[in-house]
């Protein structure tokens, strides 16, 4: 039988051979017509072309996943991206062809450079070491692929935290690899190749605020330039673009650095640039801004921020909201531009869920896509065997019996196998499935925890004679608890509330009520007035029935008196060296439950050196493993032992006791606390 197989492979490869010039000439031609799209950016033709090169035989299966992983990455179709360049590494990882290695290259690279962007670190490294081995150990580590996932692995290491030698040691091979490229070929295209890794490893490094290795690189980052521009091929603009971000770069570095003269200068050169008037060069700067404290430059600067998703085209996604309109709502609150601050806070609260809804769909539909996709390569497979098997029978049955006998026995083999096959992928997709539903729904509760917990300050008042501080702590990803503070004149106000349910309903709520606490206290009204109005705006069109639990102070810098309004929330604690509840005579109603109610409130002396306490149920009804509860003996008690700390120190206890008393319990509900304290 083994005679006979050779005899026909023979015969067949003969009969090929006088075709091998033409289908040259077709690959070449496909191949051709996919660059010429590439150069296009008509990614949609791209995918057209290499599926109906692909069955003709004139793409491979890994230069057609490698095309086909691009185009749907520049989609922004990152699982359909990932599925095809994770397949395309399947077909050529041990291939020793200098096409499939190349191609292998290419994707690798390709691939490294998606999961970094997406953040996912650890995945990245398991694509990029082994890549940066294999490619190494076959001689191709002079090749630009190669020194992009050399840099790529130092960037993600230090992102994982990972030692620092590890990080130095691939950073600087790319380096001095890129060097060498450079002595070799010096032109502007290698100069470029270089200025690109030095620019993504400087970003690195301020990302994390390691600012002392940012500047380092940074120098040399200038020094490659300056390079470039004495190139006969180079480009002015380019050099002048990435001038000015280097110049941006390195004031954010010096700020950081604490040489806060030297860092101005530097963004004073970035301002005299081209790329400084656009969107993309101001929204750039804000990064320096920010940590410059220039609030109202950096808010000057985010008025360019529609203007840049229009030239990108992008919407209110959930990055956008957590990447951007965060900082904008941050910088228009330093700045002092709280009509501004309103606005945007409404904004996020009017945009979270839809932007949660637009990216459960989004994922969705790409999901089928990519699920729909593995069912026609599953179906390709199976189609390519069974064929292969049909052209054997016919092949063999003319010159031999018995191999009809082990085509039979085989094919139905095949079956059981395919059987068996198909329901272990049935029982994966399941799986997988799952799995991507629920890291999908804590992805979306993370960005909106973020979102979250940026609404609460986290900067307190810094006043001659006055302390506070507060923590907040949910329960699951989100919860409704809040407190805020503001400064009007010579008024300093501050509350807590409980927002009744929990998850992103009683989030959306505490928003809306915060932002209202902060409108109506920016008038000066006295705490009754504000809980009066806010009541009438959250019965508006309260159709869930959410109501809010709140207690409102304001404290007067001058006379030394606190007015407050409590809305069916806890009494506070109040006290110096003996702690004792306040004793609340005016007990109103939750706000947010019934319209055109009337709202009374109290006053009082606050001795000097006297502390308050405002807390969330979360704290008295904490639960340890025996379901027994915190207590409110057990608060008194800790207050009167710490008397004499700082807000900060007494909030602090607080948490560590609760958590030493749950003992390994779950929290069972939000946790805030926030303490007051005059010494005026």
């Amino acid at each position: 039988m083994t005679l006979v197989v050779t005899v026909v492979a023979a015969l067949f490869l003969s009969g090929c051979g006088g075709d091998s010039q033409e289908r040259e000439r077709q690959r070449r031609e496909a191949e051709d017509m996919v660059y010429a799209a590439y150069l296009a950016k008509d990614y949609p033709r791209i995918i057209e072309l290499v599926d109906s090169f692909k069955p003709l035989g004139n793409f491979s299966e890994g230069k057609a996943c490698y095309w086909l992983g691009y185009a749907y990455d520049r989609m922004m179709q990152k699982r359909m991206a990932e599925l095809y360049w994770k397949t395309g590494i399947a077909a050529v990882e041990n291939s020793t062809d200098d096409e499939d290695v190349r191609v292998y290259a290419g994707i690798t690279n390709r691939l490294t450079g998606l999961l970094n962007t997406w953040t996912e670190y650890e995945a990245a490294l398991k694509v990029a070491i082994p890549a940066t081995e294999r490619l190494k150990s076959l001689g191709r580590d002079t090749t630009s692929e190669y020194n992009n996932m050399l840099i790529y692995i130092g960037c993600c290491q230090s992102r994982l935290g990972l030692r620092d030698d590890k990080t130095f040691n691939s950073l600087e091979e790319a380096y001095n690899a890129q060097l060498n490229n450079i002595k070799k070929h010096p032109n502007a295209v290698t100069y470029r190749d270089a200025i690109i890794g030095v620019i993504n490893i400087s970003y690195n490094y301020l990302e994390i605020a390691d600012y002392e290795k940012a500047r380092l690189w940074l120098e040399r980052m200038r020094q490659l330039i300056e390079g470039y521009k004495k190139q006969a091929d180079a480009r002015p603009d380019y050099a002048e673009k990435q001038l000015a971000r280097y110049n941006i770069y390195l004031a954010r570095a010096l700020e950081g650095l604490k040489f806060k003269d030297e860092a101005a200068e530097a963004y004073r050169q970035f301002c005299q640039t081209d790329f400084f008037q656009t969107a993309e060069g101001k929204i750039l700067a804000s990064d320096y801004l920010r940590l410059a404290g220039r609030w109202q430059d950096a808010a000057d600067n985010f008025g360019s921020m529609d203007e840049l998703m229009k030239a990108f085209g992008t919407s209110y996604s959930l990055e956008n909201i957590q990447q951007m309109l965060l900082k904008k709502y941050e910088v228009n609150m330093k700045a002092g531009r709280i009509d501004t601050a309103r606005a945007v806070s409404m904004t996020i609260a009017e945009r979270l869920d839809s932007a949660i809804t637009l990216s459960r769909s989004a994922e969705a539909r790409e999901e089928a896509a990519v699920h729909e996709k593995e069912l026609e390569m599953t179906a390709e497979n199976e189609r390519n065997v069974r064929q292969r098997h049909i052209s054997q029978v016919i092949t063999m049955a003319a010159l031999i019996i018995f191999l009809i006998i082990y085509i039979i026995v085989r094919h139905r083999m095949g079956a059981r196998l395919e059987k068996a096959h198909n329901e272990l992928k049935t029982a994966y997709d399941q799986l997988e499935e799952t799995t991507t539903v629920k890291e999908r729904m804590e992805s979306e509760l993370r960005i909106a925890r973020d979102i979250q917990m940026s609404m609460v300050p986290s900067v307190f008042p810094s006043v001659e004679g006055i302390d506070m501080y507060a923590s907040m702590t949910p329960a699951k990803e989100v919860g409704g608890d809040l407190y805020n503070f503001l400064r009007k004149g010579d008024k300093l106000y501050f509350c807590i509330g409980d927002v009744s349910g929990k998850g992103v309903p009683a989030s959306l709520f505490m928003a809306i009520v915060t932002r209202g606490f902060r409108t109506l206290a920016l008038t000066g009204r006295t705490p009754a007035e504000i809980a009066t109005r806010l009541n009438n705006e959250l019965t508006e069109n309260n159709e869930q029935g959410m109501f809010v639990t709140m207690f409102i102070c304001m404290y007067d810098l001058k006379q030394r008196r606190i007015e407050y309004c409590n809305a069916g929330h806890n009494p506070p604690i109040i006290g110096n060296v003996h702690c004792a509840f306040l004793d609340v005579k005016e007990t109103n109603a939750p706000l947010g439950l019934w319209p055109d109610l009337e709202y009374a409130g109290e006053e009082m002396d606050l001795p000097s050196g006297s502390m308050m306490l405002l807390y969330t149920d979360g704290l008295n009804e904490a639960e340890n493993c025996r379901q027994e509860q915190y207590g409110e003996d057990r608060i008194i008690e800790l207050l009167t032992s710490l008397s004499a700390g700082s807000c900060r120190d007494v909030v602090e206890a607080l948490k560590a006791d609760v958590d030493r008393f749950r003992d390994g319990a779950e929290q069972n509900d939000d946790l805030t606390l926030l303490v007051f304290s005059s010494n005026l």
